[in-house]
């Protein structure tokens, strides 16, 4: 043997050495950890929900597998601790929570689906051996990845399961949740907000279970600007209120600024959501022409101390809005203040083009001193898509008290 070859024999003796003792002293990543062996696969399951309409969950069924379990798996447990991750087809990383019984897991279906009860968040996930039952948030259509990872060696395991969703929802909020509470954004992260004033939390029971915020006409939160809150196309307000009166102007939501300018005031403002009295009031810049516009509700649509679904939809520059899944009439005009300069010829009805800004959004006043319009009474659960809602999903969530 040459003493060339013979050096290079050393050499890699050593560094194998030096890998093994890194291992043994690290344990990370461990090359002499012996890990699970799973065989999975994933695909659609169709479930049949209340009123018998089907809905597709995710399925993942074990086919062979050693001994494993789930992280946060209750006993009775064996072998391997397992951690299932979730990936959507619309960026989501979820870590579904297992409700599993004992047993192996070898042969078995496991569910995958949304918690979907009102107090539950936005990405809060369950894995079960049992079908779901009751009412389901919807799934993204689209490939949902599942990956299983040893969580002693941090290795993965398998991440090839996938399940193709054919029939759901074509995408989910880009921000929501309740306010004072959890805020998301459709990636699972969270949304910041500042609270101003002291707004009370509540939880309204049975059939809603939906947290609320109470405000006094005192309060009101503010989120800092942010891409999800921007919006120049598309976009859908879904909120839940209860307003304690209807007999004032009050903004539920918006983003925007007014500043006082001479006699009067110079508007900014890229959305706004106002109850004018008993009727629903919108509000907005054109980004062309800078033009301030708004519609409002023909008829009174709105009444104090009930809970009552709004939505405020913008579809290809058209605008509809919704009171408890029902389709409201409504008109234009060409001024801030409500009700005046109306549009009467068709001709000059504008395309809603919405401009974007650098401000917060506001809930419960108007981003203004001079007229804040501030918010009495609860609101609910809360969210903005970049899509209009179609009657179907709106009339979904109005039954299942969801946004």
């Amino acid at each position: 043997m040459s003493a060339t070859i013979s050096t290079i024999l050393m050499v890699v003796l050593v560094i194998g050495i030096a890998m093994v003792l890194w291992s043994v002293l690290m344990g990370y990543p461990s090359i002499l950890h012996h890990t699970v062996y799973i065989a999975s696969e994933a695909k659609a399951e169709e479930v049949i929900q209340p009123g018998g309409l089907p809905m597709q969950v995710v399925g993942f069924t074990i086919r062979e597998a050693e001994p494993f379990h789930f992280v946060g798996q209750t006993p009775p447990i064996a072998g391997k601790e397992v951690l299932i991750k979730v990936i959507g087809p619309d960026g989501r990383t979820l870590y579904p929570t297992p409700f599993l019984s004992g047993g192996a897991m070898e042969g078995r279906t496991l569910y995958i689906y949304p918690n979907s009860t009102g107090y539950s968040a936005h990405c809060d996930y369950i894995v079960s051996d049992t079908a779901p039952q009751g009412k389901l948030k919807p799934f993204t259509i689209g490939t949902w990845v599942i990956q299983l990872i040893d969580t002693e060696a941090n290795l993965l395991i398998s991440s090839d399961d996938r399940a193709r969703i054919t029939s759901g929802t074509t995408s989910y909020a880009l921000a929501g949740g309740t306010p004072g509470g959890d805020v998301w954004r459709t990636d699972c992260s969270s949304l910041g907000y500042t609270v101003n004033g002291n707004p009370v939390a509540g939880f309204a029971g049975a059939p809603m279970n939906m947290s609320y915020l109470s405000f006094d006409g005192n309060d009101w939160l503010e989120y800092a600007d942010d891409p999800t809150l921007k919006y120049t196309g598309d976009l859908t307000i879904s909120l839940w209120l209860n307003p304690l009166h209807v007999n004032t102007w009050k903004q539920v939501i918006g983003k925007g600024l007014q500043t006082p300018s001479g006699g009067g005031v110079i508007e900014d403002k890229n959305y706004d959501l106002y109850l004018i009295n008993q009727k629903v009031y919108f509000e907005w810049d054109d980004r062309v022409t800078n033009t301030h516009y708004h519609i409002m509700t023909d008829n009174n649509v709105v009444t104090a101390n009930n809970w009552q679904y709004v939505n405020l939809v913008v579809e290809g520059g058209d605008p509809k809005i919704y009171v408890n899944g029902v389709s409201q009439s409504f008109s234009y005009y060409q001024s801030n203040v409500p009700g005046n300069s109306l549009i009467t010829n068709p001709s000059l009805i504008p395309d809603i083009r919405l401009k974007d800004n650098q401000y917060p959004l506001t809930m419960g006043k108007q981003a203004s001193v001079s007229y804040p319009f501030p918010y009495s009474g609860d609101i609910g659960s809360f969210a903005l898509y970049n899509r209009g809602l179609t009657e179907g999903e709106i009339t979904e969530n109005y039954q299942t008290y969801n946004a």
